[in-house]
């Protein structure tokens, strides 16, 4: 067959078969993309951060739901964003998810940054995805962001790609596509507007059909903020932080992500408009013309084929390392750790994560975690000043810096219904129902309280409402089914403790500082261990060492062994002040203690006292740095005695 018979594949053609095959540098870089999602992020907590560290994404299976989706504009996204967030409770499935929403944005930008910059230019088009990858490093989910930012790009990879010849026809898809997208992704389509006019302007050259594409957009724009009074967040940014101190660099990340874009096109077509078109042309000859003759020279040089290749397989990979590497915020990671274990009562895990947290990174949500885990395994009364401690982070009160939020409403419920305070834990959980919605993590305490207090009507509402949740549902279905068969839980374990430790009546004080919350508690069931271990831990706090002194006779009745060391260490202060006159309900202060007491004060006198804290606690070491005294001398002051 002669040369000019042998058929040639068309250049257009040629280019679409490009963007079908991905270099073997993407694959490697997806790779890892899943592998760093699954195991350093960990999906399920960002999941189990709904509706404590960020906002519950609203889902339900039921087809009421669906068809509310349906009836407003964007509601489709939010309706796919909430059901893939759930899938976030598998990890490897919500890697998977991470995974896919990050290569359909690569492979936009990849085919979008083709068409208006050429082949030489198309490494950027990771950018966008290791952005997406530092918003997931800091536990925020944008998921609803991404997938309506993916709509706009591929919106307008399906206009170039339809490639309307007319103008007048141009403008009428654009606009049947720019209305499509508006109630399919909400107002990001003004996104897709702003692009099509830049590719129009730019690439097309047709300046008047851009002109008119944009005219119409900013019309749009217009008539919905000042004539219908609708929402008009272009950028739609889900604001999802709720903790104390809400990340200011999501908004950023978010804004960078979608940014990308427009000035891409723009510097690009800027350069085919000064380069000119015959230019450009020329150019690209002689570039394939020097390939070709580079091409028949050995060695290792940069344009030798195995050289690139090598090169183009690593540097996407350096990029996504540098990227995540920069942004990872390890120590929300952990505090996102300690809540998570405290939430499924691994309390062991939680003080194995807690010890790897730097003291000044403490949160009052991470001290009543950690405090709540040296309860439950045993240790309240002996190691609570080995970590950070504020009176307020008992149970969440007291305090201007605990700004009412659904996380303090549903952790402090949490507590209180297990310490016997079943009216108030009642309450919070509804405060924390209105803030946050219907998440299943309350729904499930709502349904715990009103079981417990016997009300098994209204129980039985929010186990239905829990039924339709599409992870929690089979434990609401579960939870209804053994309600029917035994209406009054008798043989629950949980719901029998809280009933012999709740208050018979609705408590109605919440003034816990002066110890008489947990002292109500102690009247009802003298029992109570966890209550009066707070109701010390209150005193520790707060300096009061004479009730401590009071207080050791319930020992005996509780069942303690020995006296816990901090108990011990306070008398022994209380001792020193000049009360020698104690009684101790037969309890003896151990050697050991009283050896810890006297060190400490020997130190503290020769490194000069309150003034010269740092070397005072850097000469004792660890072996005393839980020791009482130490939160005595320098941290009661500071938190006023």
């Amino acid at each position: 067959m002669s040369k000019k018979t042998q058929k040639k594949r068309p250049p257009e053609k040629e280019k679409s078969y490009r963007y079908r095959n991905l270099p073997a540098g993407s694959i490697i870089f997806f790779a890892c993309t899943y592998l760093y999602v699954f195991l350093i992020i960990e999906s399920r907590l960002i999941y189990h951060s709904f509706g404590t560290f960020i906002t519950y994404p609203a889902f339900s299976v039921d087809w009421e739901f669906f068809k509310s989706s349906l009836k407003h504009p964007g509601g489709i996204v939010e309706y796919i964003g909430g059901f893939l967030s759930q899938l976030y409770y598998f990890s490897w499935l919500g890697a998977l998810i991470v995974t896919a929403i990050a290569l359909v944005i690569y492979i936009a930008a990849r085919i979008l940054v083709g068409l208006s910059a050429g082949e030489r230019l198309k490494l950027i088009s990771y950018i966008p995805v290791v952005i997406l990858l530092m918003i997931y490093n800091r536990y925020d989910n944008q998921v609803n962001t991404f997938i309506a930012l993916s709509a706009a790009l591929w919106f307008l990879i399906i206009y170039e790609k339809l490639a309307v010849r007319n103008s007048a026809a141009a403008a009428v898809m654009f606009f049947v596509m720019f209305a499509l997208l508006y109630y399919i992704a909400g107002m990001v389509n003004l996104v897709f507007a702003l692009l099509a006019t830049i590719y129009e302007f730019f690439n097309k050259r047709r300046r008047i059909l851009g002109v008119i594409l944009l005219a119409g957009a900013i019309g749009f724009y217009l008539i919905m903020r000042y004539v219908f009074y609708l929402d008009t967040e272009i950028i739609p940014v889900q604001e999802l932080n709720i903790s104390l101190k809400p990340d200011p660099w999501i908004k950023i990340l978010v804004y960078s992500l979608y940014f990308f874009f427009p000035p891409v096109l723009f510097v690009a077509g800027l350069r085919r408009v000064l380069a000119g078109k015959k230019e450009v042309v020329e150019n690209s000859k002689t570039n394939d013309r020097d390939k070709s003759r580079s091409a028949k020279k050995p060695g290792w040089s940069f344009k030798n084929s195995k050289v690139k290749l090598a090169v183009g397989a690593a540097l996407p990979i350096v990029i996504l390392a540098a990227g995540v590497f920069a942004s990872f915020d390890s120590t929300k990671k952990k505090l996102v750790q300690v809540d998570y274990f405290a939430h499924n009562g691994m309390w062991p895990e939680v003080l194995r994560t807690a010890d790897l947290i730097r003291p000044e990174s403490y949160d009052i949500f991470c001290i009543h975690d950690v405090n709540r885990a040296l309860y439950h395994t045993g240790q309240l009364g002996d190691k609570m000043f080995g970590y950070p401690q504020k009176l307020q982070a008992l149970i969440l009160t007291g305090s201007q810096e605990n700004k009412p939020s659904g996380r303090i409403f549903l952790k402090r419920s949490q507590i209180l219904l297990q310490l016997g305070h079943v009216g108030i834990a009642e309450r919070d959980a509804f405060e924390c129902l209105e803030l946050v919605g219907s998440s299943p993590v309350i729904l499930e305490q709502l349904a715990t309280i009103k079981i417990a207090k016997g009300q098994v009507e209204a129980a039985k509402v929010f186990l239905k409402a829990l039924s339709r949740d599409l992870i929690y549902g089979n434990r609401g279905r579960r939870m209804l089914a053994r309600l029917e068969k035994d209406p009054g839980y008798a043989s629950d374990s949980l719901i029998r403790y809280i009933r012999s430790v709740a208050l018979d009546k609705d408590s109605v004080s919440f003034d816990y500082g002066v110890g008489d919350f947990f002292q109500q508690l102690l009247d009802k069931n003298p029992g109570n261990r966890y209550a009066f271990e707070y109701l010390m831990a209150i005193y520790l706090l707060s300096g009061r060492l004479d009730q401590i002194a009071a207080n050791v006779g319930r020992l005996h009745s509780l069942g303690y062994e020995r006296m816990p060391r901090c108990y011990e260490e306070a008398i022994l202060i209380f001792i020193g002040m000049g009360n020698v006159k104690l009684n101790l309900y037969g309890w003896k202060l151990t050697p050991e203690t009283i050896s810890r007491i006297k060190e400490v004060d020997r130190v503290y006198k020769l490194k000069g006292g309150e003034y010269n804290e740092q070397d005072v606690r850097k000469t004792l070491g660890k072996d005393l740095a839980d020791c009482y005294f130490l939160y005595f001398l320098f941290d009661l002051p500071r938190a006023g005695r």
